[in-house]
């Protein structure tokens, strides 16, 4: 009987199938592990930037009890700085955003579970805020 296929076609094809498999893996793990962003709001001084992100799907599982699993980032937007970002809080029906940077609060505030404490004041005090 003849051997009609070349000796190392097996080998060649078995890699070919694992290599895909393996960036397969990758696909998936990289998908299941970004959040998703859903939004953004400005300081009414455009000194702040709040985004809000859907958790991400390994999030979500961790966090199977919450409605809405969600995080937010607070970003200062000139130079453009992280100030904080938030652990993963249930926003269903708790999204409401304060901005309360003047003192003597001090802060931003999403709905009752996110605070983001020792914000400066978006105006200098000798400027003043033009109301």
């Amino acid at each position: 009987m003849l051997n009609t296929h070349p000796q190392g076609s097996d080998d060649a094809g078995s890699r070919t199938l694992w290599m895909v498999l393996a960036l397969g893996l990758a696909a998936v793990v990289w998908y299941a592990s970004k959040p998703v962003f859903k939004g953004s709001e400005t300081s009414p001084m455009n000194v702040y930037r709040v985004e809000f992100y859907d958790a991400s799907p390994i999030q979500r599982i961790l966090h199977y009890k919450m409605k809405t699993p969600s995080f937010v980032r607070l970003y200062r937007i000139q130079p453009e700085t992280l100030l904080g970002e938030s652990e993963v809080v249930d926003l269903w029906m708790n999204g409401t955003l304060h901005w309360w940077t003047d003192p003597p609060a001090h802060a931003v505030v999403v709905g009752s579970s996110v605070v983001f404490e020792n914000i400066p004041a978006e105006c200098p005090a000798a400027a003043g805020c033009p109301r």
